[in-house]
């Protein structure tokens, strides 16, 4: 009777924590939001709500959504990217980004309670107290919550109607309406999302299937009847998802059936292709190794998440085959999928990032029932204490680098130390907010400061166009700084190659501020106050190659990194008949930037004019395995390969 009344206590207070951590990142998530800077994919999906937003203002007249070459966001609904922009147009906040962040940290708040409530379902109040501090402990999808209006979203939908699909299979063969309300608002707000979200609708099917056959009635009239109501449930269910997900989507509207099976199609081989840095080497997107998902998984969950997984095996006894099938599928079919058809990733786990709750409840719910099986409190307490010891360091990390949290990589991985150079680790710019700040609060609050010019490898414009509109911007990759005047610069070390990072290159004397991650820079600020590479360069484009030679021979001799003075200085002796110099600035270069593909363009150059066709042959394949989409890689290998073949004739 007293264990009774002890265990009755325990779960009352279970149920008391459980609820508060439940409401608690409504609160913690929009606040943190506020620090957040603008993701690298904010502004284009910003200006295609704008678009949408027209298209249904004119009544269809403007197609601008649904004419996207470059951007391709046609094929995406992006709901709660045109949620926010028709928050803002309302009430005209003065800060969208700011009303993006907070409403998509909801979003991320939302997703952390279902799974919460999720595990509660499967496993108990203990289990969906692990589940969201798991989430709200893990910096990945932490960071994520806070500017990724694609896939955090998503995740919810994903969650939402996964969860009330696993209630509904339980009161089979009682249809309850309400559950299938709940899969509709989750299916029908993932494929508002992303197109994607249609994935829900074949898992709906097949569970629900399996389950109304094992608990269909015996009597073949009362079968029948259960089994034509049913089906006609299914069927609205699905009908009324699949209109919620088109009804604030142009390109949806304009042929619901073709144009998702078309979105569908695109967004498994996404036509956009990135250069990723994984294992310490270059790859386009599309061409990355077969297990770059499943590795990512496993660098960037803490441990301790890792080590719950293989413990959720009681969850099979306890909610029988069928249940336990759909958690496992849920959190593990996506991932074989993208695998099997070679789905073209990139940045780190964020389009899977819609799994990451499974992974969370699987591995909580294992925690949480071994610990009750456990019959000594010291035991008990043991596993406690490793919870919380496994946990210390994402919370110290979460600390110490909001809002960069994101930049992660577990104790078992070697931490962002060893990733740093050999993973992408800012993929998403998070950085570059704090950096703005403070060049904002240092340099552009003095005066004179609105006659500034400001380079990044980032569309900065929508960092300055409120509070700074004089401010001029200029867009520019890392390696091409030097060729743009400007006086001040943000860079984040994204898209980057591996050996700069890795032999700490990428901090050159011009860097007055860095932001850091476990000491090592994500973002750089720099004052430029020498610039006679930009003015070596200028000559250098209008043939004045004498005097371009002079003047980038002593900016090498002054900043003996510059990328640019070393390129063009090559260039233009070049041009001046000094090939052995021309070759030297080149080597020098590769020394610098070892991946650099002009340098490799220049030397063959210079191999070709003075008829060493082997040499010229043996970089030209070197340069287009390195990447074979750049385009004198392949114009110059053919020209390789015919003089190497006309000398042998």
């Amino acid at each position: 009777m007293e264990q009774d009344v002890a265990t009755g206590n325990s779960n009352k207070i279970r149920h008391w924590i459980f609820t508060i951590l439940c409401f608690l990142p409504f609160v913690l998530l929009p606040l943190l939001s506020l620090d957040t800077g603008i993701s690298g994919d904010e502004p284009v999906h910003y200006l295609q709500a704008e678009n949408v937003y027209n298209f249904f203002a004119t009544r269809g007249k403007d197609t601008s959504s649904i004419n996207t070459p470059i951007t391709y966001l046609k094929y995406y609904g992006q709901s709660i990217d045109n949620f926010s922009y028709l928050i803002n147009k309302i009430f005209g906040f003065n800060e969208p980004y700011l009303t993006r962040h907070v409403i998509n940290s909801l979003a991320g708040a939302l997703t952390i309670a279902f799974t919460g409530l999720l595990a509660v379902e499967i496993a108990g109040y203990g289990a969906g107290i692990l589940a969201i501090l798991f989430l709200l402990l893990s910096p990945v999808f932490l960071g994520h919550t806070f500017n990724n209006l694609k896939d955090i979203p998503f995740a919810l939908g994903y969650v939402v109607a996964i969860f009330y699909l696993l209630k509904f299979l339980r009161r089979l063969p009682v249809i309850h309406i309400g559950y299938l309300a709940g899969m509709v608002a989750g299916t029908g707000f993932a494929i508002s999302v992303r197109v994607g979200g249609l994935v829900i609708i074949p898992i709906i099917l097949a569970f629900t299937a399996i389950q109304a056959w094992i608990r269909q009635p015996l009597e073949n009239k009362a079968k029948w009847k259960f089994a034509i109501r049913l089906a006609l449930s299914l069927l609205i269910t699905i009908l009324l998802a699949c209109i919620a997900g088109v009804v604030n989507w142009p390109f949806g509207l304009q042929n619901p059936i073709r144009h998702s099976i078309e979105s569908l199609n695109q967004m498994t081989h996404y036509i956009v292709s990135i250069r990723q840095l994984f294992e310490g080497e270059l790859y386009w997107s599309e061409n990355l190794p077969w297990y770059y998902a499943p590795k990512y998984f496993l660098l960037i969950s803490p441990a301790i998440i890792l080590a719950g997984l293989p413990l959720c095996w009681p969850l099979l006894k306890k909610q029988g085959p069928l249940l336990f099938s759909l958690l496992v599928f849920c959190a593990l079919f996506p991932l074989f999928w993208v695998i099997i058809r070679h789905s073209n990733l990139y940045g780190n786990i964020r389009h899977l990032l819609f799994i990451y709750p499974f992974l969370v409840v699987l591995s909580a719910s294992g925690w949480y029932l071994i610990h009750q099986r456990l019959k000594k409190p010291l035991f008990r307490w043991g596993i406690v204490g490793l919870l919380a010891l496994g946990l210390t360091g994402p919370l110290v990390h979460i600390v110490k680098n909001h809002p960069v949290e994101y930049v992660y990589f577990n104790r078992l991985s070697g931490g962002v130390s060893r990733a740093y150079g050999r993973y992408e680790t800012d993929y998403y710019f998070n950085s570059l907010g704090l950096g703005v700040k403070w060049l904002e609060k240092e340099i552009l609050s003095k005066p004179g400061a609105d006659t500034l010019i400001i380079a990044s490898n980032f569309p900065v414009e929508p960092f300055f166009e409120k509070s700074f509109p004089k401010i001029k911007t200029v867009y520019t990759t890392w390696y091409e700084r030097g060729r743009y005047n400007w006086d001040y610069g943000l860079f984040v070390n994204a898209y980057l190659g591996p050996s700069g990072l890795q032999r700490k290159l990428w901090q050159p004397a011009q860097t007055i501020h860095s932001i850091s991650v476990e000491g090592y820079p994500m973002c750089l600020v720099l004052h430029r106050e020498d610039k006679r590479d930009v003015q070596g360069y200028q000559l250098f484009t209008t043939g004045r190659y004498p005097e371009s030679a002079s003047i980038l021979k002593a900016v090498t001799r002054d900043d003996p990194g510059n990328e640019t003075a070393w390129l063009y200085l090559g260039w233009s002796l070049r041009k001046i008949h000094d090939p052995e110099g021309s070759d030297q600035a080149a080597n020098k270069l590769l020394r610098i930037h070892p991946e650099s593909e002009p340098a490799r363009e220049l030397l063959i150059w210079n191999y070709l004019d003075s008829k060493r066709f082997d040499q010229a042959l043996q970089l030209a394949d070197e340069l287009y395995r390195l990447n074979p989409k750049y385009l004198p890689a392949i114009t110059l290998r053919a020209a390789a390969r015919d003089s190497v073949a006309a000398l042998a004739r």
